[in-house]
C-alpha cells in the first residue's frame, strides 16, 4: 500500500515530525511519501522522501505568512492563513494543488493522510484518492477565524473517508460543531508521536475499505 502524507508544517528537516511519522508508517508496511511546505528553493536538492510545496517566494508577499513559513510549525501556518488576502490565499492553494497533483501522478498513492485540518485538506479530497484527516488540538480554532478557511475545512472533513481527533477535546469539538455525532463515531485516535504508527496505519486501511465498500 502506498500512502501520501500531507502536512501543513515545514517538511524540509529530515529529522522533523512529518519524516519521523513517514518512517514509522514505513515500518507498518506502508510505502510513504511526504508532501508539504518546503522553505528551500526549487533549485536546491530536495529532502529524500519529500515532494515539496514551495511557498518561500510566494510567502514573501505577506509579512504574517512569511513569518509563519520561516517559523515552520504547522500551527503557525494555520494561524496565519486566515489573515492573508484572498488573492494570496488562492495562489498558495494553487501552488499546493499543483504539488499534490504531481505527487499523486508520480507516486500513485492508495490513500492520503493529511496532518491538520487546514487549507490543503480539501486538495487531497479533490484527487479522488481515499483520505484520512488527523485534526490537531488547535486546528479548528484557527479554521474558525475566517469564513473562507472554515468553508474549505468543512468541505474536507465532510468528504474524507475518516476524520481523527488528536485528543478528547478535539474529538468533542469535531462531533458537536463540525462533522456530527454519527460521522465521528469511533474516530478518536491520539497525537502524532512515536506511538502513532499502528493506529494511523489501521486508519488508512479502514479508509481504503470504506471506499471499496
Amino acid at each position: 500500500m502506498r500512502l501520501l502524507l500531507i502536512d501543513h508544517g515545514n517538511c524540509d528537516p529530515p529529522a522533523g515530525r512529518v519524516h519521523r511519522c513517514r518512517r514509522l508508517l514505513v515500518g507498518e508496511g506502508l510505502e510513504t511519501l511526504a508532501c508539504g511546505p518546503a522553505s528551500v528553493s526549487t533549485l536546491e536538492a530536495p529532502t529524500p522522501g519529500l515532494h515539496g510545496i514551495h511557498l518561500k517566494d510566494i510567502a514573501a508577499a505577506n509579512r504574517k505568512l512569511a513569518k509563519a513559513v520561516r517559523d515552520g510549525r504547522a500551527e503557525a501556518f494555520l494561524e496565519a492563513t486566515p489573515t492573508i488576502p484572498t488573492a494570496l490565499l488562492g495562489l498558495v492553494r494553487e501552488t499546493a494543488r499543483q504539488a499534490v497533483a504531481e505527487a499523486v501522478d508520480g507516486f500513485d498513492p492508495t490513500a492520503i493522510l493529511v496532518l491538520h485540518a487546514g487549507i490543503f485538506a480539501d486538495l487531497a479530497v479533490e484527487t479522488g484518492v481515499p483520505v484520512v484527516i488527523h485534526v490537531g488540538p488547535t486546528d479548528l480554532a484557527a479554521a474558525g477565524l475566517d469564513e473562507r478557511v472554515h468553508d474549505l475545512v468543512v468541505a474536507a472533513l465532510g468528504s474524507a473517508e475518516l476524520v481523527l481527533g488528536a485528543d478528547e477535546a478535539t474529538f468533542g469539538t469535531l462531533k458537536s460543531q463540525w462533522i456530527g455525532e454519527a460521522d465521528a463515531s469511533g474516530n478518536l485516535a491520539g497525537p502524532i508521536d512515536d506511538h502513532c504508527a499502528g493506529w494511523l496505519a489501521e486508519a488508512v486501511r479502514i479508509a481504503c475499505r470504506r471506499r471499496g465498500g
